[in-house]
């Protein structure tokens, strides 16, 4: 879900957390996103339809302190100065306005400039001479619920971000108002983990506050940065973490709220910058891979009209923009990458260097294979043959790309191409040779280990219909077969009164090399009654004849 009101920026001073794996080079994934936002700034400012969006150009300068694009994060804090406050040119103050008789003040706004002031390294209170943002926000925050609010003849428009936002800012400045301003922003953590948007006095539920991953991850940012030692802010960031990873899918993107279905990267590159933050970096980097691979970086010959470094809504969006351009989805990209591009300092990068190679000779006309190395999760790169150019993705292993020789002999390159990097490798066909009366036989091939490939479970599985569906990745040159049971891990109570470790499912699978699939597991008749409405902890175990056996542990539950 894409929140336009605001952004936590990464700070260095903090708890104590794990490093980011990607650090921010001309074409890492962070240094081509930097490049992207400065290009989207005018003067240190977003323009939009209707000149300056400064609640935006903070969303870009968070973003920019984040992937250490220092210099361009201060100049957008040097550039939203005079629009904080109404003036000649800027009618509509960003933090306060004129209303006729008296200013408008607004709460998500000021907290929001005072956080992003404060990630530059400057005070929140002095540093704008039209405005105290400290001052004014300490005004709009409850001393009896700690709950901020606009002060505005148009009424109240703060929400939890803004809360998240002031609880940072408020802690950051030791502020007499922050011990509040985090206790109401810690009632609004439902039981389950997740934060909800709207801010409300009475309790969170479950069953009727809407989950939503973006406030969530927005919050536990905010709660990191403030440093705050509060009672219950520890446990509750450990707990929200634990609920985005429990949303988290199999190919590592999160999807948003209810009102906007499905994969995005505002949703996944909020997250994984929140997982990052707390040192879940293996979900991080799971998040950042899918992020890397919305994100416009398209080599050599496969160079398009999507705009390089910039962060895509969805897979959906960046094919389109790779044949269109982004023209009637600028500010779509925009918010995306300004939100997204934080993730990316949790990417992984390549296991090897870059490589491509290709059988030594061939026959005319032959499909031939070329094997590309060193690509990393999410990261594009372009593998070509004379004028034929196709993209490959990266998965962490080895990609197998077939190609089909042309008719005639002579030597043929392959190539493979990213943003940074360029290798290629050489394939003959000879002329045609008189076969002799006794040839020798060719040996036969080495035989290849079997591998059952990696299966991915989140923390629980959840069974609909009786079934339950695990992904199985192939990351080899070959196929991925074998089969999978699920047992329960320790022993449990038969309904004849027998106790005994239980088979709950097996299944048979057959995965390409390098792709994904979905096993369906349909579980057996004792184990639907076992597992009834609790969750049960399990072991999946993968086997294949020559094979070594993997096991994964999760808990199943029904929906």
């Amino acid at each position: 879900m894409k929140f336009i009101s605001g952004l936590a920026a990464v700070a260095l001073a903090a708890t104590t957390l794990a490093q980011p794996a990607s650090a921010a080079t001309t074409t890492s994934p962070t240094g081509i996103a930097g490049d992207y936002i400065a290009s989207q700034l005018t003067a240190g400012l977003a323009i939009g339809d209707y000149g300056a969006d400064i609640g935006l150009s903070i969303d870009a300068g968070l973003a920019l302190e984040a992937i250490g694009r220092t210099a361009t994060a201060e100049l957008v804090g040097d550039s939203i100065a005079p629009a904080l406050v109404t003036s000649e040119a800027y009618p509509y103050g960003y933090a306060r306005s004129d209303e006729g008789a008296l200013d408008g003040r607004y709460a998500n706004a000021t907290a929001k400039a005072a956080a992003f002031t404060q990630r530059l390294g400057r005070d929140a209170g002095t540093t704008y001479p039209e405005i105290d943002l400290i001052a004014q926000l300490e005004e709009l925050t409850s001393d009896t619920t700690g709950e901020i609010a606009d002060d505005s003849i148009y009424g109240n428009y703060e929400n939890t971000i803004g809360q998240s936002f002031a609880v940072e800012a408020l802690t950051v400045a030791g502020s007499s108002e922050a011990g509040a301003a985090t206790g109401a922003l810690l009632a609004q953590q439902c039981p389950a983990g997740f934060f909800r948007l709207t801010l409300d006095t009475t309790a969170c539920a479950d069953a009727t506050d809407a989950p939503n991953p973006d406030v969530t991850a927005l919050a536990v940012i905010s709660l990191v940065e403030s440093a705050s030692t509060a009672p219950g802010v520890a446990a509750a960031v450990d707990k929200a973490a634990d609920w985005l990873e429990s949303i988290q899918l199999a190919d590592g993107s999160l999807e948003g709220d209810a009102w906007t279905p499905g994969s995005n990267s505002n949703s996944t590159g909020l997250a994984g910058w929140a997982l990052g933050r707390v040192g879940r970096t293996a979900s991080a980097a799971d998040a950042a891979a899918w992020t890397r691979g919305v994100q416009a970086a398209d080599p050599g010959a496969c160079a398009s009209k999507a705009p390089t470094g910039g962060i895509a809504y969805n897979p959906g969006d960046l094919t389109e923009a790779r044949a269109e351009g982004v023209t009637l989805k600028r500010d779509a990209w925009r918010r995306a990458t300004f939100q997204a591009a934080p993730a990316l300092l949790w990417a992984a990068p390549a296991s090897s260097p870059l490589g491509i190679t290709t059988p030594s000779t061939a026959t005319a006309t032959s499909t031939v294979t070329a094997t590309v190395t060193g690509l990393a999760a999410g990261e594009y790169g372009c593998v070509s043959l004379g004028t034929t150019a196709r993209f490959v993705k990266g998965t962490g292993a080895d990609i197998a790309v077939p190609f089909a020789l042309p008719a005639g002999t002579g030597s043929y390159t392959f190539s493979v191409t990213t943003l940074g990097d360029t290798k290629s490798s050489t394939t003959t066909v000879p002329a045609p040779v008189t076969p002799t009366p006794t040839p020798t036989p060719s040996p036969a091939p080495a035989a290849l280990t079997p591998v059952v490939g990696e299966l991915t479970a989140s923390k629980v599985e959840r069974v609909s219909n009786n079934t339950v569906r695990l992904t199985v990745s192939c990351h080899s040159a070959q196929a991925c077969d074998g089969k999978v049971k699920i047992r329960s891990k320790h022993k449990v109570e038969l309904a004849n009164g027998q106790v005994r470790k239980l088979l709950l499912a097996k299944a048979e699978y057959s995965v390409a090399p390098g792709a994904n699939a979905t096993v369906k597991l349909k579980l057996q008749r004792p184990a639907r009654k076992v597992l009834g409405e609790r969750r049960l902890r399990v072991v999946a175990t993968q086997t294949a004849r020559g094979a070594e056996p993997a096991t994964a542990a999760f808990w199943l539950r029904r929906k």
